[in-house]
């Protein structure tokens, strides 16, 4: 879809947007009542452990309603979900007060398709207040039927309809009814409503708000150096996963935000806690291929931007060519050897079941074969960026050919 057929039924988009009065309302007073409101009740009838269950639950459901099912669910569909799951989503969702699933999605599918242009819903180049929460005290005045031509699944959702009909007495209801419910069957209502009403609706709503300013701002970009998304590992602990935004950026059809087993995603572990219990299947995953070859893309980039540019000056025009040739060689080869390496492991897979043991030892033979073949291969790739990563700027100190020859010597190509 293109902006101008977004625009073509609001050209006020081209002028100053009005203010929306609610949203600043809400986004003012909620702070307030929580920070003040808390601190008194605590001031004069302290804590006790109930109170901070319901805040931990009720934070718990609707965060995870916002990761899992506002996001990776309804707006990237990385995997199929059951309608009791999708309900459930829904209605906690709707407790973090940030919109419709309808509304939220539709912004986020228009801020990946034109992520850091005048059409990202959350722009960052308009600045980290505006991309955190200023796009939202500003009306959109795109009719319903234009700002949802990116939804038309979601349109046919039944669920999704109801909860856009009935948003508001679900997110009352669900976000400070339900937490005064609890607080009140422990003789503490107005702490349920504090704690888990106000206190967590405010958290939480920062906590999605981080990822559209933050993580545009602060980390590395592993994957892709297309757009201003960044890994954040701090972002990820207290954003349920979400922080390992470069790598949704580059594969959001991927499930997982943090793809090694060491990076904190909790909204993976909920799905793959969901999925014996038959409540989420066909969890979606990049292959392994696309993302190495994504990252020795990078690398490979950052060092020609970083050469490249005073190739002609050099004393021996031709030394970063000559090693850029050389490293894409290398990269090819990594490439090709795990490819190998992925079919062995594949193959050894499908022995397990069906093979003699004879055949499953050759094939296992293979396997540690490939596999060192494209260790060693990365053992060199991963030397050579080292090596290069350490040389100063050109427009410090030229690089030479000899230079260059030196670089192979100690990277092994």
């Amino acid at each position: 879809m293109s902006s101008q057929l977004i625009d073509q039924a609001s050209p006020a988009l081209a002028t100053k947007r009005p203010i929306d009065l609610g949203n600043v309302l809400f986004l003012t007073v909620t702070p307030i009542v929580a920070l003040v409101g808390t601190a008194l009740y605590v001031h004069y009838n302290g804590i006790r452990a109930v109170d901070l269950a319901i805040f931990a639950v009720m934070y718990l459901l609707s965060g995870l309603s916002i990761t899992a099912g506002y996001h990776r669910y309804f707006s990237h569909k990385t995997y199929e979900c059951s309608r009791p799951l999708q309900l459930f989503y829904l209605i906690f969702g709707a407790a973090a007060f940030e919109n419709t699933v309808l509304h939220w999605s539709s912004d986020h599918r228009y801020h990946h398709q034109f992520v850091d242009q005048e059409e990202d819903p959350y722009n960052i180049l308009k600045g980290g207040f505006y991309a955190h929460m200023g796009w939202i005290l500003l009306k959109n005045p795109r009719p319903r039927s234009v700002r949802f031509q990116n939804i038309p699944d979601l349109l046919k959702n039944p669920l999704a309809v109801w909860q856009d009909k009935y948003y508001l007495p679900i997110a009352i209801t669900a976000g400070f009814i339900l937490p005064m419910l609890v607080g009140l069957a422990f003789g503490r209502p107005l702490a349920g409503l504090l704690w888990g009403g106000f206190l967590r609706v405010v958290l939480v709503q920062h906590m999605t708000f981080l990822i559209n300013s933050a993580a545009h701002l602060y980390g590395s970009r592993p994957y892709s150096l297309d757009n201003t998304a960044r890994d954040n590992a701090w972002l990820g602990v207290v954003t349920f996963g979400e922080g390992y935004h470069n790598f949704h950026h580059r594969f959001p059809a991927d499930y997982r935000n943090g793809l090694r087993a060491h990076q904190f995603d909790a909204t993976k572990w909920w799905l793959l806690a969901m999925r014996p219990l038959g409540l989420v299947s066909n969890l979606k995953r990049t292959p392994e291929s696309l993302i190495v070859k994504a990252r020795l893309d990078v690398e490979l980039r950052t060092l020609s931007e970083k050469f490249a540019p005073r190739e002609a000056a050099a004393p021996h025009a031709g030394a970063w060519t000559a090693m850029r040739e050389r490293l894409e060689t290398l990269k090819s080869s990594i490439e090709f050897s795990f490819a190998r390496y992925h079919q062995a492991r594949r193959d050894y897979k499908a022995s397990r079941r069906e093979a003699s043991a004879a055949s499953r030892r050759k094939l296992l033979a293979a396997l540690e074969t490939n596999r060192q073949e494209f260790r060693e291969s990365l053992r060199k790739w991963s030397g050579a960026m080292s090596v290069l990563n350490r040389l100063p700027q050109p427009s410090a100190q030229l690089v030479t050919l000899t230079a260059f020859v030196d670089l192979l010597k100690q990277s092994g190509l």
